[in-house]
């Protein structure tokens, strides 16, 4: 049943972003304020840098093997054997993430707002979600995440004009004077949730072009952590960058501190409205992707057989799995990074390597490895406005240009930031400044494949 299902860049964009961002405001939040304090929203650099070399992994996948997952195409680079004992591997991550993401959401409902109901009832209740929707398709919860997600994207966007009166900015400073052992500690934590991106390998047939799956993982990824960015500046900056560090979630207190009016002040439950789809969606999809690498395993994409025992096989791991919230919190922030630093890049090293390899070996068996859609210049776009005029070559390297100048910006402000206040708060602003912009040029990246796309 799998063959046919198709979906667009937008949706894996949105998906993208979707698996950032829900990995981030229920854990890790309070571990980096207490580690980096005033300059925990720098913590997620080192993540981008990441997501954008396994977007390029899989792009690269995708031109030697179009129309094949990351499952399928261990198997055909490695050999049966091989590629087995890879995709179980990752297999074994992605069990990991579906159960810690369940326990997540199941123990944050249970602490803040069901505190009489059984956990063993509300992790029921997500896996019951999960035989639901694994009874359909990829398509499904891609068109789900599309209504949902902009929704948490524009209040995320807003917080900080919903917030306007209880801002202190002093709370901010003094910028980039904390050590660099504690940026970097606190960078690689986060590496623990960008690595949830790996599971976008097993949609890779979706998408047979090798340009729309690097543009729109690139996108994604890139708007779901400014949003993560913008998050925890807006922690520090009303709450201060000593009082989080002490709460579990700290991104839930900070919407509790919002009052529009003397009676407009429990916007909490809106919120949570909103982002429990979004969590939703990503641990769907998560286990959409543990279903088709189980079913690839025995070389089928008929995983709605496997829907029911594999679900209730996850509801049970999870109700073992954690003894307490504090023991989940440890896993979550700690754990996770170890994981994926030990598997993820020697995966994409012996892929790319091996692959490398045999499309040398044998160029004819990779008729389609030029890949990708062809970005023809219009002669007419030497007029007219900036966004016409520019290519998708150039668009995707101002976006890798605005990166490192935003890497640039950090490494100066942590040089200088403890001899002038003024030189960390000029980087401190030009990071944020060269975040958006690469926020935008990567946009544009899309919006060329899509001119493109109705060009051809």
């Amino acid at each position: 049943m799998d063959t046919n299902q198709v979906i667009n860049e937008r949706q894996l964009s949105w998906l993208a972003s979707s698996i950032v961002t829900s990995g981030g405001i229920l854990t890790l939040q309070n571990e980096l304020i207490r580690i980096n304090q005033m300059d925990a929203w720098f913590s997620y650099l080192i993540s981008i840098l990441y997501v954008f070399l396994i977007a390029g992994f899989f792009s690269f996948m995708t031109k030697l093997y179009p129309s094949k997952n990351i499952f399928e195409i261990s198997k055909c680079i490695l050999g049966r054997w091989g590629g087995t004992c890879v995709n179980l591997l990752i297999l074994f991550h992605f069990w990991q993430i579906v159960v810690r993401d369940i326990s997540s959401v199941s123990r944050f409902s249970s602490t803040l707002l069901l505190q009489v109901t059984p956990l063993e009832i509300l992790i029921l209740l997500n896996c019951l979600l999960l035989i639901y929707f694994g009874k359909t398709s990829v398509e499904v919860i891609a068109r789900v995440n599309d209504l949902f997600y902009p929704l948490f994207v524009v209040t995320t966007i807003i917080m900080p004009l919903l917030l306007s009166n209880e801002f202190f900015l002093r709370l901010t400073t003094p910028v980039l004077t904390m050590p660099i052992q504690n940026l970097t500690a606190s960078s690689i934590l986060t590496i623990g949730s960008a690595g949830d991106i790996f599971i976008l390998g097993a949609f890779l047939h979706m998408l047979s072009n090798s340009n729309h799956v690097r543009s729109a993982i690139r996108h994604g990824s890139l708007l779901g952590f400014f949003l993560l960015t913008l998050l925890l500046f807006v922690i520090i900056a009303v709450l201060g960058p000593k009082m989080p560090a002490n709460f579990s979630y700290p991104s839930y207190n900070l919407v509790q501190t919002i009052h529009v009016t003397d009676f407009l002040d429990r916007l909490d439950l809106v919120m949570l409205m909103i982002w429990y789809p979004t969590v939703a969606s990503k641990i769907i999809a998560i286990y959409m992707a543990l279903l088709i690498g189980i079913s690839s395993l025995f070389n089928e994409r008929n995983y709605p057989m496997i829907n029911k025992p594999i679900a209730l096989l996850i509801a049970l791991s999870t109700c073992l799995s954690f003894k307490s919230t504090t023991e989940l919190l440890a896993f979550s922030n700690f754990s996770s990074p170890v994981i994926v630093l030990a598997y993820q890049p020697f995966i994409m090293i012996l892929l790319v390597a091996f692959g490398y390899r045999k499309q040398q070996k044998d160029p004819t068996a990779f008729p389609d490895s030029s890949g990708g859609t062809q970005v023809k210049k219009d002669p007419k776009q030497n007029s007219g406005k900036l966004s016409q005029r520019l290519t998708y070559t150039q668009w995707l390297w101002g976006g890798n240009f605005a990166l490192a100048i935003c890497v640039a910006f950090v490494l100066l402000g942590l040089m200088l930031g403890e001899k002038s206040a003024m030189i960390g708060m000029i980087c401190a602003v030009g990071f944020g400044t060269c975040l958006l912009l690469a926020n935008l040029f990567t946009y544009m990246e899309l919006t060329k494949l899509k001119q493109a796309d109705s060009s051809n």
